[in-house]
């Protein structure tokens, strides 16, 4: 289990690990419903890796975009759960993930996820019970259109949540997700996204209204 203390421009120094393996995935989950059970909110991203399709054409080189990676944040940590079907815990980990995510007593929030939502429905089974769009939440609460095209991290500045956020780098569409060899720049990167979310959440679910929970 690789874990790493990532600060935060607000100050938070936030305990970040990436998990795969049964004993790291039982201590994960334990440590992210105990932050659950004092705040209910839970900050959702996901990251994207290339992987090659199979094709009729041998001379075709085919890729396709699959989640390699869901990362959820407290107040306290971000976990990273690689999706990896190779892993011998692949099974157990999709099993307490699913049960996660499956809770309705926790508001997971995150920006622009409704096709996240679908690709893992479809591609692993997973629903979420209670999911907040914060894009759609911010334009009824504002009401600003443009607010719902912004990304985590444009939002979160805009919100003053977070401050002195670099815009996201391009370069991490390129990442295979489910490599070891990640180093702390990448998973900070993927946090910053994750614990945005979080911030945002935080600030503006109190005047939630009814309709935007799912």
């Amino acid at each position: 289990m690789d874990t790493f203390l990532i600060p935060m421009t607000d100050g938070n120094d936030l305990s970040t690990t990436l998990v795969s393996e049964k004993d790291d995935i039982d201590l994960s989950f334990n440590l992210l419903f105990r932050d659950a059970a004092g705040d209910k909110v839970v900050g959702f991203d996901t990251e994207y890796s290339l992987e090659p399709k199979f094709s009729r054409d041998l001379n075709a080189h085919v890729v396709e975009k699959r989640i390699a990676l869901v990362k959820l944040c407290t107040q306290y940590r971000c976990i990273l759960f690689r999706l990896d079907r190779d892993n011998v815990d692949y099974v157990h980990l999709l099993k307490k993930l699913s049960a996660l995510l499956a809770n309705k007593d926790i508001v997971f929030v995150g920006v622009r996820k409704r096709d996240d939502l679908v690709k893992l429905r479809n591609e692993y089974g997973l629903e979420i019970s209670n999911l907040v769009e914060l894009s759609e939440l911010v334009v009824s609460l504002r009401g600003e259109p443009a607010l719902g095209t912004y990304g985590a991290r444009d939002l979160a500045s805009n919100l003053e949540v977070l401050r002195y956020l670099e815009p996201r780098n391009s370069i991490l569409s390129l990442i295979n997700w489910l490599d070891n060899s990640l180093n702390r720049q990448q998973v900070m990167c993927a946090v910053i996204d994750t614990y945005a979310a979080y911030k945002i959440g935080k600030k503006l679910l109190d005047d939630r209204p009814r309709k935007y929970i799912y």
